[in-house]
């Protein structure tokens, strides 16, 4: 048996774009305009139900009411439809009104490929930001290295300098200790 008309809730979901709580609850809300058929306790949706769903969902993006929702979709002479059989979803399948079918697949597909499209492109910025940051660290890194090298120098050079003033206090010292001990204690005058 051809059911490839019918759609499942998560199928609506991806066609409509919408989370599956969002479409559960536009679904109990509106159920008498959203044409279904229950078959072994599941429940799938016809094709009409796509302009019906997209409808509801322009208005809800304009802020419209559950009532006034209902209004404009009474007003558009939707059929109320009844839940209909595998048997009769058969009949109109071969009657010729597999095109609504092919329509659904082809907008799945465009829908499909056009989020491949759109995820290739993401994945080529997020290369392109990854390539630039990867610059940036190897940049970092040189200047550190350079800096760390700079301060290695200047950390020599400074040794070099107080050991070089440590030898020249010593011997200053060791001049003004020899000169102390040398030299004649001055006399005093008595008086």
């Amino acid at each position: 048996m051809k059911t490839l008309e019918l759609l499942t809730i998560d199928g609506l979901c991806y066609i409509i774009d919408v989370s599956k709580d969002t479409m559960s609850e536009w679904i109990e809300d509106f159920n008498v305009y959203i044409p279904k058929t229950v078959e072994k306790n599941i429940t799938y949706y016809h094709p009409e139900a796509i302009d019906i769903l997209k409808f509801i969902k322009k208005c809800k993006a304009k802020d419209y009411q559950n009532n006034q929702i209902s209004e404009m979709l009474a007003n558009r002479n939707i059929p109320v439809t009844a839940t209909r059989s595998l048997e009769e979803i058969q009949h109109s399948i071969d009657e010729g009104y597999h095109k609504e079918n092919i329509l659904t697949v082809m907008q799945t597909i465009g829908k499909t490929v056009s989020n491949v499209a759109n995820q290739e492109k993401e994945i080529q910025a997020l290369q392109q930001i990854q390539r630039e940051q990867h610059k940036k660290i190897q940049q970092l890194e040189e200047q550190t290295t350079k800096e760390i090298n700079d301060l290695r120098q200047e950390i020599e050079a400074l040794k070099q300098q107080l050991t070089t003033t440590s030898v020249y206090e010593i011997k200053k010292r060791s001049f003004a200790n020899l000169f102390k001990t040398n030299l004649p204690t001055p006399v005093r005058k008595i008086r």
